[in-house]
């Protein structure tokens, strides 16, 4: 019985970060800037363009799978959140993560979109 829930534990934590990975993150920090990166990740191999290459692919896919379902999740709408500008940025984050659909807003308009940008990090920019 013991062997059986450990090697259920095993498969479903094998399971999460095996997750494939398809993102595309597009960026701004003013309208006319756009950026855009991409990230692809399985079992065995890790790829990223744009402003995700400096973040290194292996270091993009563990964030990704770790915040999967952050990402796929809308913000709590009961949140209260103190009207502090962050600063200019706007994300989204499109694509899936295992059988996650992922479509994410992010901006700094206020303290709390600005900890979910902290959370995202570092699929998103670190803000200037």
């Amino acid at each position: 019985m013991i062997a059986a829930l450990l090697a259920a534990f095993a498969l479903a934590g094998a399971t999460a970060s095996d997750d494939q990975v398809r993102l595309t993150v597009t960026f701004s920090r003013t309208p006319a800037a756009r950026h855009v990166a991409h990230l692809r990740c399985t079992a065995g191999t890790a790829r990223a363009d744009g402003f995700l290459r400096a973040v290194g692919a292996g270091r993009a896919c563990a964030s990704a799978r770790r915040n999967a379902a952050f990402l796929a999740s809308r913000p709590p709408s009961n949140r209260a959140c103190a009207q502090i500008f962050g600063g200019p940025e706007r994300a989204l984050v499109t694509g899936t993560i295992g059988d996650r659909r992922i479509r994410r807003s992010f901006s700094r308009t206020d303290s709390c979109e600005t900890a979910d940008w902290r959370r995202a990090m570092p699929l998103l920019p670190r803000p200037r």
